[in-house]
């Protein structure tokens, strides 16, 4: 049975003339054994010159965060989010990414599979998208995760170096170089989403997006549109389009680290359910995820609102429609502790905040004041 070799690829390598076609088939070389080469999304790569070992090939990207392991699978491996996934995070990451360029599509034929094997070759400047290959007739069918296939299938591109592999090495090659998990079934190799993989990702993308909020980056606007429906329709496409409450360092400092403390406080199936599937969006009870409270309280007390840069002026910045900013700061007393409300996050990052407030009613003078059931008020955090 021969081995597999992978490189998984950062986004954003260093310039150059190669594609990863080139860089399959020269691992294929170095290695002798099938090779494949799979990147966050598609860049030129750099190869070096007369590459004697696979560390040859690693070491011109090892500053951009490439390791090797060498088993009976040799693999050079970096893990990583696509740009296409990053959503509101994409204006704070600052990253080294190349401009993009296209591909060719390139497709394994079935005539490419013969007695239970595989031998295909992809050419120079083509790449094979992850999802065609659910469509490769063999005895265990391909399958992989929604997660792969979020920018019409574009995002992790894949180009191979493959003489006689068999399908469960070509299934743990894909595992290995999308970061994945592997389920083997008996009519299905399914290539799974993995959660520990997706945190670790997301704890190096947020490190990366305080590094921008510190140079004064802002986070990416929501682009919402909307396309008609119903009135709950519109009343989504209104908050999707509602300005983030945060636009000073402090409150997206604050802002970055709620959202990693959410993301490791959620567990692995609502990890995926929030994060594999475009679109979806997920509710956090903060009675329950207790350990958010605090982080929640520090949010609201931060200024979220920064200052106005000629002295003498001052501004209220609009948080929707002509309604004026909310204090968050006064908001904290009046949170209902028994049920402070719902922490909302998206499969682009988007955060908001639904709190109960108790609302304070003055009756008459002659009456004291009496307290209505709680209110919800939206806050529109990244």
């Amino acid at each position: 049975m021969i081995p597999i070799s992978i490189a998984l690829l950062l986004t954003g390598s260093t310039p150059a003339a190669d594609s990863i076609s080139d860089l399959s088939k020269t691992l294929f070389d170095v290695a002798k054994r099938s090779a494949i080469v799979i990147t966050t999304s598609y860049d030129k790569v750099s190869i070096a010159a007369e590459p004697k070992t696979v560390d040859d090939l690693v070491s011109p990207l090892r500053k951009l965060g490439f390791s090797s392991l060498t088993s009976d699978v040799a693999v050079i491996y970096q893990q990583g989010i696509p740009d296409s996934h990053l959503g509101v995070l994409k204006g704070l990451v600052t990253t080294l990414a190349t401009p993009k360029v296209a591909f060719k599509e390139a497709i394994i034929p079935q005539t490419a599979v013969k007695d239970n094997l595989i031998s295909f070759e992809t050419k120079s400047g083509e790449a094979i998208k992850v999802g065609s290959l659910m469509n490769l007739d063999l005895p265990r069918r391909i399958m992989v995760s929604p997660y792969y296939n979020f920018e019409n299938g574009t995002d992790f591109p894949l180009a191979m170096m493959a003489k006689d592999m068999s399908p469960a090495d070509f299934a743990k090659a894909l595992a290995r170089g999308l970061s994945g998990k592997l389920i083997v079934e008996p009519k299905t190799y399914t290539i799974g989403f993995d959660a520990n993989s997706f945190r670790t990702n997301l704890s190096k993308v947020l490190g990366l997006a305080q590094k921008g909020v510190d140079a004064g980056r802002t986070p990416s606007a929501a682009n919402a549109q909307f396309s008609g429906g119903s009135y709950s329709d519109y009343q989504e496409y209104q908050e999707m389009a509602m300005p983030a409450q945060s636009n000073s360092k402090q409150a997206l400092t604050s802002a970055l680290s709620l959202l990693g403390q959410a993301v490791a406080q959620m567990n692995d199936q609502l990890v995926e359910q929030t994060f594999a599937y475009k679109g979806t969006s997920s509710k956090l009870d903060l009675s329950k995820f207790s350990g958010l409270q605090n982080m929640v309280v520090s949010y609201l007390k931060s200024p979220t609102q920064s200052t106005s840069s000629q002295p003498g002026a001052e501004s209220q910045i609009a948080q929707r429609g002509g309604r004026p900013a909310v204090n968050l700061a006064a908001l904290v007393s009046r949170v209902n502790p028994q049920n402070p409300g719902k922490l909302v996050i998206t499969t682009d990052f988007r955060m908001s905040l639904e709190l109960n407030i108790i609302q304070v009613r003055r009756g008459r003078p002659d009456q004291p004041q009496s307290v209505d059931a709680a209110n919800v008020i939206t806050i529109q955090v990244l």
